[in-house]
C-alpha cells in the first residue's frame, strides 16, 4: 500500500461487512488528510526531480561543494519548472522544458483526484458553483502542496540558483490550479458536481465542433517541427557530440544532460514552428535564423545547439519550408469540413475551420509563453521566438490553407 492509498483511507468509507457494515474509522482527521495528501503529491513531485539532480553529484562531486548544493539545485529547478524564474542581478532564468513541465502537472492531477475522491459529492452547493466539500477538499490539497512549494523554496537558500521570490506565486498558483482543473473535470464525470452556474456554461457549437481539428492540427504542426529539430541533430551530429564531450559530464551526468534536451524539444519544436512560420528564432541576441538565412553567435554551451546551422544566407527553396503551416491549415481545414453535415452552410464550414485555426495559433502562443526565453543575463536574456508574433504569423498561414480548402469543396459542392 502506498502512503497517498494509506491517506485516502482517512476518511469513513462504506465497506460493509456480516453484520451490516459499519464505517471504517480514519486514523487521521479529513482536514489533516487532505492537506497531507497535497503535501505528498508536492514532495514526491520535487523527488522526480531532486533525485537525479543529487546522483549526478554523488558521481561526479565538484571540489567544494556540499551535499546541500545539489538539493538547492533540484529545488531551484522544481521551482523553475512550475513558472518561477531564478537568478539574481541582471541574470533571469526563465525557461520551462514543457515534458517535465506536463509531467509535473501530470502528478499534481493525480494527487488532487486522490484528494477529491474522498469530498462528498451530495454536498450543498456553494453560489451555486461546487458542492462545499468538493471545495474545502480543494483548498486544504491546494494548502499542502504550498506547503511544499514553500519547502522548496526553503532548500533553494543552500544551492547556486537563487530562486527570485517575487516570482514564488507564479508556482504556487498555475500548476495546482490546472490540476485542480483536470481532477475536477474527471470527478465531474464520474458524478453531477457542477452547479447551477457551471452547468449553465455551454460552449458554442462551433467552437465545439472546432476543437478536434484545432487538436489535430497542433499536433501535426509540432510534430513537423520536431522531425525538423531530429533531422538538423541528425544532419550535424558530429559538432553535437564534440559539444557533449566537451563538457565532461560523465556517464551518468551526460544520461542527465541528455534527458534534459529531451525534456526541451517541445520548446525547440515552438522554435522551429516560429521558423517556419517567419519570425525566426534567436539562440542569443545577435544570432537569428529565420528561412532567409542564419547570423552567427556565441552559443552557450548546449549540445543541441550544435545542430544549428551555419552564419549565411540559405538557398531559395528553403523559403518554402514557409508551406508547411498552410499545408497543416488545409488538414485543419479538411478535419473542420468532416466535423460538420457535408449539406451545411459555407459560412457554419468556414466559422469551424476559422475558429480551428485561431485555437491553433492561440495554444502555440501560450505553450510559448509557458516554455519562457531567458537562460541567462544580457545576450542569454531573450531567446527563443516572439511568442506573440508566431501566434499571429501561424494563424494568418493556417487561415490560407484552411479557406482554401474550405473553398474548394463549396466550388466542388456547386458543380
Amino acid at each position: 500500500m502506498t502512503v497517498l492509498e494509506m491517506l485516502r483511507g482517512a476518511r469513513p468509507s462504506a465497506d460493509a461487512d456480516d453484520t451490516g457494515g459499519e464505517p471504517t474509522p480514519s486514523w487521521l482527521p479529513e482536514p489533516v488528510r487532505d492537506v497531507g495528501v497535497g503535501l505528498l503529491t508536492a514532495l514526491v513531485s520535487l523527488l522526480v526531480v531532486v533525485v537525479p539532480t543529487v546522483l549526478g553529484w554523488l558521481l561526479d562531486p565538484r571540489a567544494g561543494d556540499s551535499f546541500a548544493d545539489p538539493l538547492g539545485a533540484g529545488a531551484s529547478l522544481w521551482l523553475l519548472i512550475h513558472g518561477a524564474h531564478l537568478g539574481a542581478g541582471a541574470t533571469n532564468v526563465a525557461f520551462v522544458p514543457l515534458v517535465l513541465g506536463a509531467l509535473v502537472v501530470w502528478i499534481a492531477a493525480r494527487g488532487a483526484g486522490r484528494a477529491l475522491d474522498t469530498a462528498d459529492v451530495d454536498d450543498a452547493f456553494a453560489a451555486d458553483l461546487l458542492p462545499r466539500s468538493v471545495l474545502v477538499v480543494a483548498g486544504r490539497w491546494w494548502l499542502g502542496y504550498a506547503v511544499g512549494t514553500g519547502l522548496a523554496a526553503a532548500l533553494t537558500l543552500a544551492g547556486s540558483l537563487p530562486l527570485r521570490w517575487l516570482s514564488l506565486p507564479v508556482a504556487l498558483a498555475v500548476v495546482p490550479l490546472v490540476a485542480l482543473a483536470l481532477a475536477l473535470r474527471r470527478l465531474a464525470r464520474a458524478a453531477d458536481v457542477l452547479g447551477p452556474r457551471l452547468d449553465a456554461v455551454v460552449l458554442p457549437d462551433t467552437v465545439r465542433r472546432a476543437a478536434g481539428p484545432a487538436a489535430r492540427g497542433l499536433a501535426l504542426l509540432l510534430g513537423a517541427a520536431s522531425l525538423v529539430v531530429v533531422g538538423a541533430v541528425a544532419l550535424r551530429w558530429g559538432e553535437v557530440t564534440s559539444l557533449q564531450s566537451e563538457l565532461g559530464a560523465g556517464f551518468l551526468g551526460g544520461l542527465l544532460l541528455v534527458a534534459a534536451q529531451l525534456a526541451a524539444l517541445p520548446n525547440l519544436a515552438l522554435w522551429v514552428v516560429g521558423l517556419l512560420a517567419g519570425p525566426g528564432f534567436s539562440v542569443v541576441d545577435g544570432a537569428h535564423t529565420s528561412l532567409a538565412g542564419a547570423t552567427s553567435g556565441l552559443m552557450p554551451l548546449v549540445p543541441v545547439f550544435g545542430a544549428m546551422p551555419g552564419p549565411g544566407e540559405f538557398p531559395w527553396f528553403v523559403r518554402l519550408l514557409v508551406l508547411v503551416p498552410v499545408l497543416v491549415g488545409g488538414h485543419v481545414g479538411r478535419r473542420s469540413l468532416a466535423s460538420v453535415a457535408r449539406l451545411s452552410s459555407l459560412r457554419t464550414k468556414a466559422s469551424v475551420a476559422v475558429v480551428a485555426c485561431c485555437l491553433v495559433a492561440v495554444a502555440v502562443g501560450v505553450l510559448d509563453g509557458l516554455g519562457g526565453g531567458s537562460l541567462g543575463a544580457y545576450r542569454l536574456g531573450d531567446i527563443g521566438t516572439p511568442a506573440w508574433w508566431t501566434a499571429l504569423a501561424v494563424a494568418f498561414e493556417l487561415l490560407v490553407g484552411a479557406l482554401t480548402v474550405v473553398a474548394w469543396d463549396a466550388w466542388r459542392l456547386r458543380r
